[in-house]
C-alpha cells in the first residue's frame, strides 16, 4: 500500500497518522509538506520519528515526484494539489472545533478530482471524529452519508496517558528549543486566528496581555504564546505581542510559520488557554486543564470574523454570532472564563488543582470522539486498507 500526505500542516491528526503508517510493513508513505527542513529541525523529530519520505509541497518537481510513487491514496487535510495524484482521496480535517467551515470551495475542487461528493463514490472518503462531526458533515456540509466515516482521532494516540504509542518527554531534553525555563509550570496560550487579540473584547489587548504575563510570574509561572501564521493577523496585534515577550523572560512568543509543529508545547504545558481554537480538542487528550476564553463580549459589542483571501486578510462584521458555531460555546473539556477575573481565578485553579478538568475532558471525548482508546490508529489503517482492495 502506498500513501502520499498532502499536508497544509503536517501536525496534530496527518502527524499521527503518518508516523504509524510509515512504521508498518508492507506501507509505503511519502509526505509533501512547505519546508521539510524546518520540520527537521523541530523538537518532535527527536520524539516522534516518521520512517516515511518528505517532499516539499512548494516545489516545483513535487507533483511529478508523487506521480511517479503512484500513490494509492492522497491524505489531504484543507487544502488539495492543483492536479489529480492519485485515484483516492481520504480529508483528514485539520481538527474538530466550533467553529462553522464552508466547505462550498473544497467540495468543487474534490469534484475535479474524484467526482461528486455528494453522491456516494468509492473514490472519496472523509474522516470525521466522532458522531456529530459525522452527522454535521452529512447534513450542514452535504457530502453523501455514504462518504463519511467516524473513526476518532488518531492524535489521542500519542497524547492519551498510558496509551501505547504516548509520547513523553523530559523537558530539559528540549530546553535548548526554549527561551522560557521549562523547570517552572507552564501556561499555553494557543490562539485561534479569526477572533484577532484573544483578549481586546475585555479591554485593552495589550494591558491584558501585560496583566496575565504579570500574574503568571508572580506565580512562577510561565507564558508560551502559540499563534498561527504572522500573516493571518494584523500588523498591530503581531507587534503587541512581540513587545510582550520582549518585556517578560518568563513569556515566549511562537508563530505557526517558524515554528510549525505544536506537538512538544503541549507536552510541556501544565494547561492551555485558547479564544476556542481546535487546539483545545487535542489537548483534552492529555487529561490536563484547559481554559477557554469566550470570544463575544458580554456588553453586546459587535462580533467580528477574520478571514484570509487572496493573500489578504478581511475584518466581517458578525450580524449573529450564534451563526458562527457549530457546537455550542458551552460544550467543552474544561473550565469557561467570560471575563478577565474569570480568567485569572481558572488559571489560579489550573496551577493549583492540575486534575481539575480531567472528568470534564474525559466526557467531552466520550461525546464527540469515536474510541479514544489508544489503538485509533490501527483502526483507521484497517479501514483505509479494506476501502483501497474495494
Amino acid at each position: 500500500m502506498k500513501i502520499c500526505f498532502w499536508a497544509t500542516s503536517f501536525q496534530a491528526d496527518n502527524q499521527a497518522f503518518a508516523s504509524y503508517l510509515a512504521a508498518q510493513p508492507g506501507i509505503d508513505v511519502v509526505v509533501a509538506l512547505d519546508d521539510p527542513e524546518r520540520y527537521r529541525q523541530e523538537p518532535v523529530w527527536q520524539v516522534l520519528p516518521f520512517a516515511g519520505r518528505l517532499l516539499d509541497r512548494r516545489a516545483s518537481t513535487t507533483q511529478s515526484e508523487i506521480e511517479s510513487f503512484s500513490p494509492d491514496c492522497l491524505i489531504v487535510d484543507n487544502h488539495l494539489p492543483k492536479r489529480r495524484l492519485a485515484p483516492r482521496i481520504y480529508v483528514l480535517w485539520h481538527g474538530y472545533g466550533w467553529r462553522v467551515d464552508d466547505l462550498s470551495t473544497m467540495k468543487r475542487e474534490l469534484a475535479r478530482l474524484v467526482g461528486s461528493v455528494e453522491e456516494p463514490n468509492p473514490r472519496f472518503r472523509w474522516h470525521a471524529f466522532g458522531p456529530f462531526d459525522r452527522a454535521y458533515r452529512v447534513e450542514r456540509s452535504g457530502l453523501a452519508h455514504a462518504n463519511v466515516v467516524a473513526l476518532g482521532s488518531a492524535y489521542s494516540d500519542i497524547l492519551l496517558p498510558g496509551a501505547p504509542r504516548q509520547v513523553t518527554i523530559d523537558p530539559g531534553a528540549v530546553q535548548a528549543h526554549y527561551s522560557i525555563d521549562l523547570s517552572r509550570p507552564t501556561l499555553l496560550l494557543g490562539m485561534t486566528w479569526h477572533h484577532g487579540g484573544a483578549l481586546g473584547h475585555w479591554g485593552d489587548d495589550e494591558a491584558l496581555h501585560e496583566a496575565l504575563a504579570r500574574h503568571l510570574d508572580e506565580r512562577g509561572a510561565n507564558l508560551l504564546i502559540r499563534m498561527h501564521d504572522r500573516h493571518r493577523y494584523e500588523a498591530a496585534d503581531v507587534a503587541r505581542m512581540e513587545k510582550l515577550a520582549a518585556r517578560h523572560s518568563n513569556v515566549q512568543l511562537k508563530f505557526k510559520s517558524s515554528s510549525p509543529d505544536s506537538l512538544i508545547d503541549m507536552l510541556v504545558s501544565t494547561a492551555m488557554i485558547s479564544n476556542y481554537s481546535s487546539f483545545l480538542n487535542a489537548f483534552y487528550h492529555t487529561g490536563k486543564p484547559s481554559i477557554h476564553i469566550d470570544p463575544s463580549a458580554r456588553d453586546g459589542s459587535p462580533s467580528y470574523q477574520r478571514n484570509l483571501r487572496w493573500g489578504r486578510l478581511w475584518l466581517k462584521k458578525v450580524a449573529d454570532p450564534r451563526a458562527t458555531w457549530k457546537l455550542p460555546p458551552s460544550d467543552v473539556g474544561g473550565l469557561v472564563a467570560h471575563d478577565f477575573p474569570e480568567l485569572l481565578s481558572a488559571v489560579d485553579r489550573a496551577l493549583d488543582e492540575r486534575d481539575c478538568c480531567s472528568e470534564l475532558a474525559r466526557s467531552f471525548n466520550r461525546r464527540h470522539v469515536t474510541d479514544a482508546d489508544g489503538h485509533t490508529s490501527e483502526r483507521m489503517a484497517t479501514e483505509l486498507e479494506r476501502w483501497l482492495a474495494g
